[in-house]
């Protein structure tokens, strides 16, 4: 395996576990969610199924989801009755939550988190340092869909000229947006790549875990000579 390229690569999702690829930039990523969700949907499905096991009551929707509370409280409705979101009065609040029992929880949380949910947040955070990104995912439990809302949300990122205070730095706003902890770790091209090669036991373990690409893809990952 050669050091993987300095180069800015594609900034989307890597759909090559299922047999093709797609190498999306970043505004035909966003084009898909704006063909599937409205803004509003968007907002409201990002909040409650990127934080599928905690609760919001409805003053927290309305902050969170940045939208007129008219069109939040419609949208929240068709959720509900649909039975992709629950809701459950504490007091004189009603908590909405995302429904892991509905038939398609799984697969639309993942469209969420892929698409304008954890994933494009985290993403929007590592723009100011993407040129010396190459490749950029989350690993670990939320892309096994194991997380809970105590997990953190693993990043690992490799590039070339990147310090780990300075990537860092970059996901506070994330961290702050999602209400989650991120724990990131970055390698140099020549790094991983060597390390890869030597068979290294933490890589070794995430390269055969499922990943959601921030940037970059699979092929990039482990493009050879």
């Amino acid at each position: 395996m050669r050091p993987l390229a300095a180069k800015h690569t594609h900034i989307g999702i890597d759909y090559s576990h299922n047999g093709y690829y797609h190498g999306a930039v970043k505004q035909q990523t966003a084009n898909l969610s704006d063909a599937l969700f409205s803004k509003v949907q968007r907002s409201v499905l990002g909040v409650l199924y990127g934080n599928p096991d905690r609760s919001f009551y409805a003053n927290e929707m309305f902050r969170l989801a940045g939208s007129g509370t008219g069109a939040v409280v419609r949208e929240l409705s068709k959720l509900t009755e649909s039975g992709l979101v629950t809701v459950t009065k504490i007091g004189n609040q009603k908590h909405y939550q995302a429904n892991r029992k509905a038939p398609i929880f799984e697969e639309l949380r993942g469209i969420v988190l892929k698409t304008f949910g954890m994933a494009d947040v985290i993403r929007q955070a590592l723009m100011p340092i993407a040129n010396n990104v190459t490749v950029a995912f989350i690993y670990g439990s939320v892309a096994k869909g194991a997380d809970t809302s105590a997990s953190d949300i693993d990043v690992l990122v490799t590039g070339n000229g990147i310090a780990y205070p300075e990537l860092y730095s970059a996901l506070i706003p994330a961290e702050d947006r999602l209400g989650r902890k991120i724990n990131p770790s970055v390698y140099s091209n020549e790094d991983i790549s060597r390390k890869i090669k030597d068979g290294n036991a933490f890589l070794t373990r995430i390269m055969a875990q499922p990943k959601i690409f921030l940037i970059g893809s699979e092929r990039d990952l482990t493009e050879a000579e």
